[in-house]
């Protein structure tokens, strides 16, 4: 089984050197980046298609905005949700507004969509084993990844990288789920749930939340460790001072610390 972190790392890695390489590479170089996952043919085919899809190119551009357009070049909102009503959204976003979600727009409207019928037999065929319905159940799940994107209110800079997580994402899940025991009724929740996930993580590995929040914990923790030492040392509550002195921190930031962690204590003695 392909392992999800390794095979997506991977995939930025070849079109990071792609996007940057004086000349394009071969399919047989592309895929010479994955010969030790043992990708079958239609996941090469997939991966082939995916990294050398020539609008991955205006893609890489992130969203910039030729100065000189006219107006009779932007597609105002209206028009876009009136041919697209599968996106309708009430939130706002300047994603809209954007020529890459444009882009991501028009190539949507070109594709011909199942009913829910046609989906659950693809899912059902995806389950029995049939690999070759995973690039059809991709092209149908392109306007929804483009919907849970919007809810996560990506800025236009990151707004195809993000797109390009959940589509990978996507296409690890139904690689893991062919031929597998899953009931067809689960099947889209799992890929919503999949694909969310890693679009979620990814915004926080560039917006650095997790590194944020991280830090906040252990600043917490060092302080609540400190107070507690010094309360053993001094038999007192330890003062603003004596806690700077050991922790080697502000006193505005030990006071941010300490009012957390009383907050935190509160709420704990009132769950009780």
């Amino acid at each position: 089984m392909l392992d999800q972190n390794t095979f997506m790392e991977t995939v930025r890695e070849v079109s990071e050197i792609m996007r940057t390489a004086s000349e394009p590479l071969s399919r047989e170089e592309i895929l010479s980046y994955f010969v030790a996952m043992e990708l079958n043919e239609t996941q090469k085919e997939m991966v082939l298609e995916y990294l050398l899809k020539p609008e991955r190119d205006a893609v890489s551009q992130k969203g910039t905005v030729d100065s000189d357009a006219s107006e009779e070049e932007i597609i105002d909102e209206d028009l876009l949700e009136e041919e697209e009503g599968a996106l309708e959204s009430e939130e706002t976003s300047e994603l809209p507004d954007s020529p890459v979600f444009r882009m991501y727009l028009e190539e949507v409207g070109g594709i011909s969509l199942c009913t829910p019928e046609e989906l659950q037999r693809l899912y059902g065929q995806l389950l029995e084993g049939d690999d070759g319905v995973i690039g059809r159940i991709s092209e149908n799940w392109m306007h929804r990844i483009l919907e849970q994107v919007k809810r996560l209110s990506v800025s236009v800079e990151d707004f195809s990288d993000v797109v390009q997580e959940g589509n990978m994402a996507l296409f690890m899940k139904l690689s893991e789920l062919c031929g597998s025991n899953t009931a067809p009724t689960d099947v889209e929740a799992m890929l919503d749930q999949a694909v969310e996930a890693t679009m979620k993580g990814y915004i926080d590995e560039i917006t650095g939340e997790d590194d944020v929040e991280n830090a906040v914990v252990g600043k917490v923790t060092l302080v609540n460790e400190a107070r507690k030492y010094l309360m053993e040392q001094n038999g007192q509550e330890p003062s603003i001072r004596e806690l700077a002195k050991y922790t080697k921190m502000s006193a505005s930031e030990l006071r941010d610390m300490l009012d957390f962690i009383q907050k935190a204590e509160d709420s704990a003695k009132d769950r009780r």
